[in-house]
């Protein structure tokens, strides 16, 4: 009759469960390792994560609103304080109100100044709004002539020729076409969000953070040094369990 295998001892048992769930963390920290130790061959330092979700995970969001307005042919666009030409970023600008194509040049109007930049999205004049009586700017909009309005508190204003001097008009003067937001093309709104997010971190920092646990926080940190202890757990058990059966064979 056969005998009967002993039951597995509580320690064998489990060395045997941490080890399977040590095992893929082992070979995890192996690889990272080696990536990380061979990362300017590699070109980890110089590749960045572009990837949305990674993005967002670092704290590199999308700006809350995107508010464009045609002018011309072009497209200038206010997210968070950067004011962008076609969805390149051309200057600081927070709380725009609209945008204005005046003859040779572009017109970004923020709650208290104006900025003048010229087709290319160069600065030409940064303006600040002037009429001590004024409030602050809630609109612009031109007459058919190019004359450059701007609505303040209820209030209209009809800008001269340089924008340096500003007149009270009655509503019934003038009937100027006012700048509303528009949806800008979706090529655009891509290339906004993406300067707005930078670059990114890049790969090297990403693998260190992997590496490290840092990218989960403290408890990600936390759940390494288990991990961590874990592998010790293995090495003890399982050099005890050797000496067991070491000391079981000489008795046999």
């Amino acid at each position: 009759m056969a005998r009967k295998k002993p039951p597995a001892s509580t320690m064998r048992r489990l060395h045997r469960s941490l080890g399977a769930a040590a095992a893929l963390f082992v070979v995890f920290m192996v690889l990272s390792g080696l990536a990380i130790n061979h990362s300017n061959g590699l070109g980890l330092d110089r590749q960045h994560v572009s990837q949305p979700l990674l993005l967002n995970w670092y704290g590199l969001e999308k700006p809350n609103q995107i508010q464009s307005f045609a002018v011309g042919d072009d497209w200038l666009s206010f997210a968070g304080s950067q004011l962008y030409l076609n969805g390149k970023s051309i200057a600081t600008m927070s709380g725009g109100v609209g945008a204005v194509h005046n003859s040779d040049m572009l017109i970004a109007a923020a709650s208290d100044e104006l900025l003048l930049v010229d087709l290319s999205g160069n600065l030409i004049e940064r303006l600040p709004w002037g009429p001590p009586d004024a409030a602050e700017l809630a609109s612009i909009g031109t007459l058919d002539d190019g004359t450059v309005m701007v609505k303040s508190a209820q209030q209209l204003w009809m800008a001269d020729t340089d924008l340096l001097s500003w007149t009270k008009v009655a509503a019934i003067e003038a009937s100027p076409r006012w700048a509303i937001p528009e949806p800008a093309p979706e090529v655009i709104l891509g290339d906004i969000s993406q300067q707005y997010r930078g670059n990114g971190p890049s790969l090297e920092r990403l693998m260190l953070d992997l590496h490290s646990g840092r990218i989960f926080g403290p408890i990600g940190i936390l759940v390494y040094d288990l991990l961590a202890l874990a592998i010790g757990f293995l090495a003890i058990s399982g050099l005890v369990l050797w000496v067991r059966s070491r000391r079981n064979g000489k008795r046999k």
